[in-house]
């Protein structure tokens, strides 16, 4: 198999094998999110609420009682379609995935400061944000990728963003 063949291509099969994981684990707590109904404005700011009433940095418990959980009925089918879209699907097919994978891990971080007063590990978001800072810095879209698409038309783009 020619893409095994060398250390290079077997790093880059590796960066995509996990740029795609990722994009399903999103998938999959999407699927899991939605059948809760945590996509309503409802369920999203009870949701939400939680993280609010149990995290343990001040500010970010006031943005979220102050700004978030008012704004649920736009919040809640933003995040929605974040999750599925950018964070899900377009890290699965390699789709702009330097920035849909940085995202993703700002949104793990935003996860760990979050579930800081719950029994969550915080070491699950340190992790998974390391790994999409890996697949967006390795530009894993370009290996199995729409980004491969892409880069074919302007192999060097301002910037980094398939």
């Amino acid at each position: 198999m020619k893409l095994w063949a060398t250390r290079e291509t077997r790093v880059e099969l590796m960066m995509t094998f996990l740029r795609v994981v990722m994009g399903v684990i999103f998938l999959s707590v999407w699927s899991y999110n939605l059948s809760k109904g945590f996509y309503s404005a409802h369920g999203w700011a009870h949701f939400v609420q939680h993280y609010a009433d149990t995290t343990k940095v001040g500010l970010y418990a006031d943005f979220l009682n102050k700004v978030m959980i008012p704004h649920a009925s736009i919040l809640a089918p933003g995040q929605f379609t974040v999750e599925l879209v950018v964070f899900g699907l377009f890290l699965v097919f390699g789709v702009v995935t330097p920035v849909s994978a940085l995202l993703a891990g700002l949104f793990q971080l935003n996860l760990l400061v979050a579930t800081s007063g719950t029994t969550d590990w915080p070491g699950t978001y340190i992790v998974m944000a390391a790994l999409l800072l890996a697949v967006s810095l390795s530009q894993a879209g370009r290996t199995l990728g729409v980004d491969t698409l892409l880069a074919r038309r302007n192999p060097h783009p301002r910037l980094p963003v398939y």
